[in-house]
């Protein structure tokens, strides 16, 4: 007696293109053994093609082995060119570590998209990049206004009662020189 393979009946979770529509697309479907994700690239006329199927813990694994390697390979990007750029045009007065981690903050709020033509800072990025440094620069000043106006404010309650005690003070003397006269 010979057997047939059952049909394969995928029940499709979720279907994304891998990063865009020319490359592939990966697919999550339910497999008997549990949920699957199909990884199939094939690069718009290249006449290539590798389908690649993982568990969702496996793609977690890999997704974590990715953004290892890119933040690697981003570090490796800010050469000492990228860094006087970044100096030069946006950045004026800080020191490589701290231009590095701010490069990296806004790669990681931007998704990567810093490096701009031929490896200087996006303009774009450029442009955020001092309107933090803007930022932070009104946020000290609001700051030590702050903290001005609330020294100030000590001085300006001591000014209201010494001018409370002052008019108090007028109000006896007005009454000790009534007291003295002699024509009373």
């Amino acid at each position: 007696m010979a057997t047939t393979p059952a049909a394969d009946r995928r029940d499709v979770i979720a279907r994304s293109a891998f990063l865009s529509d020319d490359v592939g697309e990966i697919i999550a479907w339910h497999d008997t053994e549990g949920p699957a994700i199909d990884i199939r690239l094939a690069p718009a006329e290249s006449g290539q093609r590798a389908d690649v199927s993982v568990t969702p813990s496996e793609v977690r694994t890999l997704a974590r082995q990715l953004t290892e390697i890119a933040d690697t390979a981003q570090r490796a990007g800010w050469t000492p060119a990228v860094l006087a750029d970044a100096r030069e045009r946006y950045l004026p007065g800080l020191s490589d570590e701290q231009i590095i981690a701010r490069l990296d903050a806004l790669t990681a709020r931007l998704g990567g998209l810093v490096l701009g033509f031929r490896g200087k800072v996006d303009w774009r990025a450029g442009r955020i990049l001092v309107a933090e440094t803007g930022n932070e620069l009104l946020g000290r000043a609001a700051t030590a206004v702050d903290a001005a106006e609330q020294y100030l404010a000590g001085y300006q309650q001591a000014v209201d009662q010494l001018t409370t005690v002052k008019a108090e003070l007028d109000h006896v003397r007005r009454f000790f020189e009534h007291e003295s006269e002699l024509d009373r």
